[in-house]
């Protein structure tokens, strides 16, 4: 350690180099993968506030909790077996600042709430609650707004991230819901369901269990733009590797004749190896460690509009690769200073 951090501070010029490259690929990395999981979150986050593994659901091919229709009869079965009301969905057109902007309206079930994060739930037949995103538009509590059918709506509260396929969702009293709209899909969100439940459920014609994957894997824009991003990700974690693969490495051969004194004079290789790996660790995080402070103060002055979501278990995760990928990348560094003789390098064979 000493060793390391003695280096560190003699060749300061080429470790901040080395540091400010690690710092703009972490940057890099963490942005698009926030913007990754943003991306993902719009298509997916109100499945995730739903808390539910399983949705009774229209049986179809491709299961799309926007276009499950059960009939009078399939829903009385269902409630006989659950005892539970259904979410329904049904979208909507806003009028916002003269434009119009695309929703899905959901009823208020209970215990499947979002988190509320000002105001209240609607009571009143003529009260929203809005997604947060779209308080980017100018709506604040107290706002009317009209649907483009003419009905005048009150926003009550505002909900945290509550997307679906990149439609903000708006939710209003089952009174509000029904009167609002004629038709609609039906879902049923369920947290517990035991075998039996199951197969009774599976049993009713036209009436099908599906887990939540089963639910995302079928949303178009969610794989479509997930693996574009993924594969940036991967890119820029193989771009590291190979800069600081070319950075150690050259370090490595400017050193070769004072890594021959040293084994000369005694110093085990284990000693140089250690040393070597101590300064990588401690470059990649520091430069790591300060672009995880530069995305979460951008982060905190992004506009709410901005599809971008970084979680603690993402940042760790960037975190851990990127040293895993230093390491990888040194590995010729390691290689050349096993095979340094120390004769050779202080020109002793000559």
């Amino acid at each position: 350690m000493k060793l390391a951090w003695q280096e560190i501070k003699f060749y300061k010029f080429r470790f901040m180099l080395i540091m400010l490259i690690i710092l703009l690929l972490g940057v890099m990395v963490l942005f698009i993968s926030g913007l990754a999981q943003g991306l993902a979150r719009e298509n997916i986050s109100m499945l995730d506030n739903l808390k539910s593994e399983k949705y009774v659901m229209q049986d179809t091919k491709q299961p799309k909790i926007e276009k499950s229709i059960i009939n009078p009869t399939q829903q009385k079965k269902i409630e006989d077996i659950i005892n539970q009301k259904p979410l329904k969905i049904a979208p909507q057109t806003l009028k916002v600042d003269g434009n119009e902007e695309d929703v899905l309206m959901t009823n208020k079930v209970k215990n499947k709430k979002p988190k509320l994060i000002d105001g209240h739930f609607p009571k009143k037949k003529n009260e929203i609650v809005i997604n947060e995103k779209l308080t980017a538009k100018n709506i604040a509590i107290g706002d009317t707004i009209k649907t483009t059918k003419g009905n005048r709506l009150t926003v009550s509260g505002v909900i945290k991230d509550t997307m679906h396929a990149h439609s903000s969702i708006v939710m209003a009293s089952n009174k509000g819901f029904n009167h609002l709209n004629k038709h609609s899909s039906m879902v049923y969100p369920l947290s517990h369901l035991n075998h039996k439940q199951q197969q009774k459920l599976n049993d009713i014609k036209g009436i099908k269990v599906f887990s939540k994957d089963d639910i995302t894997n079928e949303i178009p824009s969610y794989k479509a733009e997930q693996a574009p991003l993924n594969m940036m990700i991967t890119s820029l974690f193989v771009i590291s590797a190979i800069v600081l693969s070319a950075f150690f490495y050259v370090m490595t051969i400017q050193k070769i004749s004072e890594i021959g004194i040293l084994k000369a004079i005694g110093i085990k290789t284990k000693h140089l190896l250690s040393a070597l790996i101590t300064q990588i660790l401690i470059t990649t995080l520091i430069a790591v460690l300060i672009a995880v402070g530069v995305i979460s103060l951008l982060s905190l002055i992004m506009p709410v509009s901005m599809p971008f979501h970084l979680t603690i278990a993402n940042i760790s995760l960037v975190v851990v690769v990127f040293i895993v990928v230093a390491l990888i990348g040194a590995t010729l560094s390691l290689i050349k200073l096993f095979k340094v003789d120390p004769i050779e390098a202080i020109g002793g064979a000559e």
